[in-house]
C-alpha cells in the first residue's frame, strides 16, 4: 500500500511550519510542497527592514534545499496548482501534471490588493509582499526624497517606518477601504493618523485619487479630490486578497478566505487551511476572525499539521486580542505597533 501524501499548497510561513511539524511527528509521511513563488521562504516581516538596510538579503531566507532533502521534504519552487478535485483528491498544477494527496493544506497566502478605481494606475504603484518588490523599492528609493503611501495597513506602517529611517519625506493618505480585512471607521482613522504625525508623517486629507502622470522616470504628479502633488514613488497599500481563486467552484466553503473551524478544518474530509487564506471560527465570539502577521502564520501552520495528524489542538485567540471593526474581526492591533 502506497504510502500516505500529504500536500502542502503554499510557501510561506504557514506552509512551512507544517510541513516540519509533520515530518517532526510522522517520520514516514511522504510530505509535498508546492509554492508558486520561485523563491525559498522568506521572512515578509523583515522587508521593511531590509529596505531601511537593517537586514540583508541573506537574512531574508530561511529555507535552504538542503533541510527539505534532510527531512525528506519534496519542495516543488515555481509550481502553481490551478484546480482542486476534492473527490478524487487530486490537484492540477498549471502544466497539467496532476497530483494525488490523502491529506492537504492549504496554506497559498496573499496578494497585495488593488481596489478597482485604481487597478488603471497599477503599473504605476509599489507594493511590498516579496523579495522582489524589496529590491524594487531600495533600487528606486536611491533616485527619490517624497513617497506617498496610500490606504494603511500592517505592511505600510513598518514600511514608513523604514522610511523615516531612512530620512525620507513621507505623505500618508489614509482611505477609508485601505484594509483588508477591517475598513476604518472614523475613531480609528483618527487614531492611525495621530500616530503616524507623531512619527514626522504628514497626514494628507485627500481621499481620492484622480489622475496619476509620469513625469520623468523618478516622479510622478498625482492629482488627488484635494490637491495636487509631485512625488517619487507612488506605494498602494490596501491589505492582501487571499489566493484562493483556484479554489472557485470546488465545493470548499469560501467568503473573503476558506472558512474553517477552530481546528482549521475546512468542509472536506483530511483538508486543513492556515495562514492569510483562512478565515478561523472563534467559538465565544461565534463568529470568524483572520490572521495577520508572520508569528500568528507559523502558529496556525503548526496547528493545521497537527489536527491533520490526528490531534485537535484549537487555536486559541484571546478575545481581547482581537480587534472587531464594522462585524469583522482580526488578530492584531496593528496601527498601535508603529
Amino acid at each position: 500500500m502506497d504510502r500516505a501524501h500529504c500536500v502542502i499548497i503554499g510557501n510561506g510561513p504557514a506552509a512551512n511550519s507544517a510541513a516540519f511539524t509533520l515530518r517532526d511527528n510522522d517520520p514516514d509521511l511522504r510530505i509535498t510542497v508546492i509554492g508558486e513563488e520561485r523563491d525559498h521562504e522568506y521572512r515578509p516581516d523583515l522587508l521593511p527592514d531590509y529596505i531601511a538596510g537593517k537586514a540583508t538579503e541573506e537574512d531574508l531566507f530561511i529555507g535552504k534545499s538542503e533541510s527539505y532533502k534532510g527531512h525528506d521534504i519534496k519542495l516543488r519552487l515555481g509550481q502553481r496548482v490551478v484546480h482542486a478535485d476534492f473527490q478524487q483528491r487530486e490537484l492540477l498544477l498549471e502544466h497539467n501534471e496532476v497530483v494525488r494527496f490523502t491529506g492537504l493544506i492549504i496554506a497559498c497566502g496573499a496578494k497585495p490588493r488593488i481596489p478597482e478605481p485604481l487597478a488603471v494606475f497599477e503599473d504605476l504603484m509599489l507594493t511590498l509582499k516579496t523579495p522582489a518588490d524589496a529590491r524594487l523599492w531600495i533600487e528606486r528609493l536611491a533616485r527619490v526624497d517624497t513617497i506617498l503611501i496610500v490606504g494603511g495597513d500592517l505592511t505600510s506602517l513598518s514600511l514608513t517606518k523604514a522610511l523615516l529611517h531612512l530620512g525620507k519625506r513621507v505623505v500618508f493618505m489614509l482611505d477609508c477601504g485601505s484594509f483588508w480585512p477591517v475598513p476604518f471607521s472614523p475613531e480609528l482613522r483618527e487614531q492611525v493618523a495621530r500616530k503616524l504625525t507623531e512619527h514626522g508623517v504628514e497626514v494628507t486629507e485627500c481621499t481620492k485619487i484622480r489622475r496619476i502622470s509620469r513625469i520623468s522616470d523618478h516622479s510622478f504628479e498625482v492629482a488627488t479630490d484635494r490637491r495636487t502633488m509631485v512625488v517619487g514613488i507612488l506605494g498602494a497599500f490596501f491589505g492582501l486578497v487571499p489566493n484562493v481563486k483556484f479554489l472557485a467552484g470546488s465545493g470548499l466553503d469560501i467568503e473573503r478566505g476558506i472558512l474553517v473551524d477552530e481546528y482549521l478544518k475546512t468542509s472536506r474530509e483530511n483538508v486543513y487551511a492556515a495562514g492569510d487564506c483562512a478565515q478561523v471560527y472563534h467559538p465565544e465570539i461565534r463568529d470568524y476572525w483572520v490572521s495577520i502577521g508572520y508569528t500568528n502564520a507559523v502558529e496556525l501552520g503548526k496547528a493545521a499539521a497537527l489536527n491533520l495528524l490526528g490531534d485537535m489542538v484549537a487555536v486559541n485567540v484571546k478575545r481581547e486580542s482581537i480587534l472587531e471593526v464594522d462585524g469583522i474581526n482580526v488578530n492584531s492591533s496593528w496601527w498601535m505597533e508603529f
